[in-house]
């Protein structure tokens, strides 16, 4: 049974690992990564929209959950894009596949406020995003955080598959955002 279990996850690794070098994915240091998550967020704070929706973008096509969320909202307030209720509403529903409660409720507001038409184009719209920004096709692992450095999970970190090498592999934006 263990010799199974290590066949499995060698053959998972090596399907990813095949899977990673095609054009779909950038290889980049893992600091690097971590950089453009904390920039995309300082420049959001500084009502930077326009350069927040283009990071935010990268980092949410690279499947980061907390990054999906802000994009969500940028489309809904017209934020460094044009406002756009259903595309706000499938990145928000994308980034509540992690089941995080702020994400999932949200999702949940939206829904409730929508009528059928919107919520069936806003659903089929996140089950497209899904395809090439979800957990699956980013291979993206998430995790609740305690941001606070207290036991109280308020959110998500998500890391992109390890490259080898100190370099991460980040899922590369299918197309340009509409602006």
């Amino acid at each position: 049974m263990k010799n199974a279990s290590l066949w499995i996850l060698a053959g998972a690794v090596f399907a990813f690992a095949a899977h990673a070098d095609d054009a779909q994915f950038e290889r980049m240091p893992s600091d690097a990564y971590k950089a453009m998550l904390r920039d995309a967020t300082t420049i959001y704070d500084r009502k930077d929209y326009t350069r927040a929706f283009e990071m935010n973008h990268r980092a949410a096509c690279a499947g980061d959950k907390t990054s999906q969320a802000i994009l969500g909202r940028m489309y809904l307030l017209g934020q460094g894009t044009q406002k756009d209720d259903i595309t706000g509403y499938a990145w928000i529903k994308l980034a509540a596949e992690f089941r995080f409660g702020d994400f999932t409720s949200l999702a949940k507001k939206l829904e409730d406020a929508m009528t059928p038409e919107q919520r069936a184009k806003g659903t089929a719209k996140s089950d497209e995003l899904r395809k090439d920004y979800g957990l699956a096709a980013t291979n993206m692992s998430c995790r609740g955080e305690s941001t606070h450095g207290v036991y109280l999970i308020d959110g998500v970190g998500c890391t992109p598959a390890s490259g080898g090498g100190g370099t991460v592999l980040v899922r590369r934006c299918v197309d340009a955002p509409a602006k």
